[in-house]
């Protein structure tokens, strides 16, 4: 099964190199996806050093950037792809353990850390979980796999509105017959500053808020 590694980046740059070279020495085929970041000009000397890049004209969030590499994925026929964030946190020698399930027959497949986040995090996830009905547990995590079935019905219009590529999308790919899995992984500390999704506890309480409310509209 050939495989591309989708790398979504919004203002990575310049710890971003190095993650790519630490990935390039596993695998050979990579995607950038620049998601109008304030500084584009990186993305010539990564062409330089052949990487391949799609840059977005303006920020649609990290869920529009997978979607776009998805769109690459599929007109490039590629028969999965993995989802690595430009930050450092997750490992290029633990993408195999999201890789050989997708042979299995499972269409999306997330590496979790459950480690991940302090005592507001970790509380965060164990309610929404609960509330869910979604067996995964460390669904706000950008690690992982998708068959090309998964990236085809991940790109319909149903899914076009999110922010991240956490619960809800899990939800919407539980409906919609998806077979998902969650394996445990590895993470380092991330190289950038603090996380996009989570950078204070303002952030974290307005996202257990809107994903509460989706959860309350979208169960039967």
């Amino acid at each position: 099964m050939n495989t591309i590694v989708i790398v979504p980046v919004f203002n990575e740059w310049p710890h971003l190199l190095t993650v790519l070279n630490d990935l390039r020495a596993h695998f050979s085929d990579i995607l950038v996806v620049d998601d109008g970041s304030d500084d584009t000009s990186y993305l010539s000397h990564l062409m330089q050093e052949r990487y391949d890049c799609i840059s977005l004209p303006f920020n649609l969030g990290h869920w529009g950037a997978v979607q776009a590499g998805f769109r690459y994925a599929l007109e490039k026929n590629w028969d999965a792809a993995v989802t690595f964030d430009g930050d450092g946190q997750h490992l290029p020698g633990e993408i195999n353990k999201l890789t050989t399930p997708i042979v299995r027959e499972f269409d999306v497949v997330i590496g979790g850390f459950h480690r991940r986040g302090g005592f507001m995090k970790q509380s965060c996830r164990w309610i929404l979980k609960r509330l869910s009905g979604v067996e995964i547990y460390d669904f706000t995590s950008g690690f992982r796999s998708y068959s090309r079935h998964a990236m085809r019905t991940l790109m319909e219009p149903m899914f076009q509105n999110f922010e991240y590529q956490d619960l809800a999308v899990l939800m919407m790919a539980q409906k919609k017959g998806l077979k998902m899995l969650e394996v445990p992984v590895r993470m380092s500390e991330r190289l950038g500053e603090k996380s996009k999704v989570f950078p204070n506890l303002y952030s974290i309480l307005r996202y257990f808020l809107i994903t509460f409310t989706f959860i309350l509209v979208r169960r039967p």
